[in-house]
């Protein structure tokens, strides 16, 4: 197959890398690399080296797949201070992830999973917060604490993964494209009770901004998230005269920080905004609100794994054929045959 040009920039910006580092790594001129990128020069002669260089099989440079912008945090947040490389090599993970799916997919056919509304509030004339409570609704969520989100999402047929972002300025982002399942990418740095807020946040990304770009739709994700995991009716009356003592201890129960059960509780004016600000300086004076005390376990996904698994043990791929498939440092092609319907989700 023809070498896809595409793809030597995605390799290069995966290992975050310029076009003079490729170039030194490969013994060649920075043009060249310029060129072979723009495919004014064919790479064919060089391509063993820039394959072992970035750790990717040769099969990886022939691929055709589309490349995505990323939605989400990343897109609608201002991040000037994080390095233009740095959001290049996120952009290239999330979409060899993507790219990974799309593969086991070959092999395995996902279940369905309950329906991810499309709600976006200029269109369909509601508030976020009422938008949040009909996505509860609709991924089956009883009244009341989350329990384990990550589960609620995977019901719902969203393909989670945590990512080393190697930034904690960049807390999630995602990918929803026809043909695939809704993805969702998340820093693995992030405490357990951020974590579940940049679930819910990019949930709302997800549901209210699919196609969108306005300037508006970080608060809408906000008011989104807070609205979907601390709903007002239900939550009003434990956060009245709210705390730095009662906030701890409302934390596990509702499975968000200390700081999103304060400013939720201004929101819903259960407490005043002079008491938010006290709050969040007593905070700060303690050293609580970057660290805070008493962290939540970080909910894992597992949906990929299981496909993974899948290939594995009922497929019997080897771990060649895996390494081939997954581009776990390498990539290329590889036939699998269609597999029944899986039905492990929620065993």
């Amino acid at each position: 197959m023809a070498l896809n040009p595409y793809m030597i920039t995605l390799a290069r910006e995966a290992r975050e890398w310029t076009q003079s580092d490729l170039a030194k790594a490969i013994d060649v001129t920075k043009s060249t690399v310029c060129r072979f990128e723009l495919g004014e020069l064919r790479a064919d002669n060089d391509i063993e080296s820039v394959a072992t260089a970035t750790r990717f099989d040769r099969g990886f440079f022939e691929q055709n797949d589309s490349i995505f912008g990323l939605g989400g945090d990343f897109l609608y947040r201002k991040r000037s201070h994080v390095s233009a490389k740095t959001r290049r090599r996120v952009q290239a993970e999330c979409n060899i992830r993507k790219m990974q799916l799309e593969r086991l997919l070959r092999g395995a056919e996902m279940p369905e999973g309950l329906p991810l509304p499309s709600l976006q509030p200029e269109e369909v004339g509601l508030p976020v917060e009422r938008i949040a409570r009909e996505v509860r609704e609709a991924l089956r969520i009883p009244p009341g604490p989350i329990g384990n989100l990550t589960d609620y999402l995977e019901s719902a047929g969203i393909v989670l993964f945590t990512v080393k972002f190697g930034t904690t300025l960049i807390d999630g982002t995602n990918i929803r494209v026809p043909g695939l399942p809704p993805m969702m990418f998340l820093n693995d740095s992030s405490p357990g009770e951020r974590h579940r807020f940049n679930l819910a946040h990019e949930l709302g990304h997800l549901v209210m901004h699919f196609g969108a770009s306005r300037g508006d739709a970080e608060d809408e994700a906000n008011a989104f998230a807070r609205e979907f995991l601390l709903p007002k009716a239900v939550i009003r009356q434990d956060l009245k005269n709210l705390d730095l003592k009662s906030a701890a201890r409302l934390k596990p129960v509702w499975g968000v920080s200390m700081q999103a059960l304060i400013t939720q509780a201004a929101k819903i004016k259960a407490i005043s905004v002079d008491r938010q600000r006290q709050l969040m300086i007593q905070l700060g004076s303690a050293d609580m609100r970057i660290v805070e005390p008493f962290p939540l376990d970080l909910e894992r996904p597992s949906i990929f794994a299981r496909l993974e698994d899948f290939h594995r043990v009922t497929l019997g791929l080897s771990d060649d054929a895996m390494r081939k498939l997954l581009f776990t440092d390498t990539l290329g092609r590889i036939d699998v045959q269609r597999s029944p319907r899986l039905t492990l989700w929620g065993s």
